[in-house]
């Protein structure tokens, strides 16, 4: 009688929370988006990036109706996201608010969401729009290439600033410095001006030359085997094109499932980088068959065996056959 009573009672309470909202159906809700222009790229950046535009169909007429709490979730989500946004558009002082029928979505529990939203609305305040003024990056490497937006007058994204960062660094990658590095950055944002100033300092490091290559995670295919594959240059000045030749290398022998080749974080004796080979395996046998059936031709069978690795080294071995012609009326032999 416990039982039933305890049974009973469970009913009861999700009968009541049904009630209350906690399974409240999806329907859909309208998004407004204010504050910016509708025909401006930032009114269409602003819309592809949020999570709301998307649970709402704004920006996926083929979404389904999203619940309360999908809409709260988004409307959470979609202050970080806008506010990046805003930032890599040049935008350094917005405010912005979300509401969810006319409620500030921040201030409502995730878990415990409204019965029903109608109305969403996205209040934007972008502020001026900073362009760069100084735009410096040094030490660079010769014929170093970096984005034609890091220039004084140019929008002063963030997302440019990686950019240039990175083009910076993998310069100096490219003639032998493995370990460059951004050494410290001076961002001074001017706001009479609205401009920005970037002055990144990049720590090059000494040149590298390869040096002895590791293998992990092998257990059929040879170690002297796999770095005889590989062909990373041990002994000659550091080049990441020269990684990813050695890692394709790998791959293409069909032997594993997973390359990687990975730089030591120390530099070893004599400037030198030592690197390591993550591998993992691939299964050394596979059989496959596949039928094909043609009203003219008849039935075709084929077959195939495959050795991934016959001898140790990498081998592959494939064995097929294939016999076509069953049933049909071409009139050719059916065994090929």
């Amino acid at each position: 009688m416990a039982h039933q009573g305890q049974t009973q009672g469970a009913a009861i309470y999700l009968a009541i929370s049904l009630l209350l909202g906690g399974g409240a159906a999806a329907q859909a809700a309208q998004l407004v988006l204010t504050g910016v222009a509708e025909d401006t790229e930032l009114y269409a950046t602003l819309l592809d990036g949020s999570l709301l535009a998307e649970q709402t169909g704004e920006t996926d007429e083929d979404a389904e109706p999203a619940t309360p709490q999908e809409l709260v979730a988004a409307a959470q989500a979609d202050y970080g996201r806008l506010l990046a946004l805003l930032y890599d558009n040049g935008y350094f002082g917005p405010t912005l608010t979300i509401t969810l029928d006319g409620v500030d979505a921040a201030a409502i529990p995730p878990v415990r969401p409204p019965r029903r939203i109608d109305r969403a609305v996205i209040t934007v305040t972008p502020g001026p729009k900073f362009r760069f003024g100084l735009a410096r990056i040094a030490p660079v490497a010769p014929e170093t290439k970096l984005p034609d937006g890091f220039a004084t007058g140019e929008t002063a994204r963030l997302s440019v600033l990686k950019e240039t960062v990175s083009a910076g660094i993998s310069g100096w990658r490219g003639v032998g410095h493995a370990k460059a590095e951004l050494a410290d950055q001076d961002l001074t944002a001017k706001h009479r001006e609205r401009q920005i100033d970037a002055d990144l300092r990049l720590a090059p490091g000494p040149k590298l030359r390869f040096g002895a290559l590791t293998v992990t995670g092998n257990e059929d295919v040879r170690t002297a085997r796999l770095i005889e594959i590989a062909g990373l240059p041990e002994g000659e000045v550091f080049d990441p094109e020269e990684l990813e030749l050695a890692t394709e290398r790998l791959r293409r022998t069909g032997a594993f499932d997973s390359v990687a080749l990975i730089e030591a974080d120390r530099i070893g004796p004599n400037d030198t980088l030592p690197i390591t080979a993550q591998i993992t395996e691939a299964p050394k046998r596979r059989f496959g068959f596949g039928a094909e059936l043609s009203s003219l031709e008849g039935l075709t069978l084929s077959t195939f065996w495959l050795h991934r690795n016959l001898l140790g080294g990498a081998e592959r071995l494939r064995l097929s056959a294939e016999v076509e012609g069953i049933g049909g009326d071409s009139g050719t032999d059916p065994y090929t």
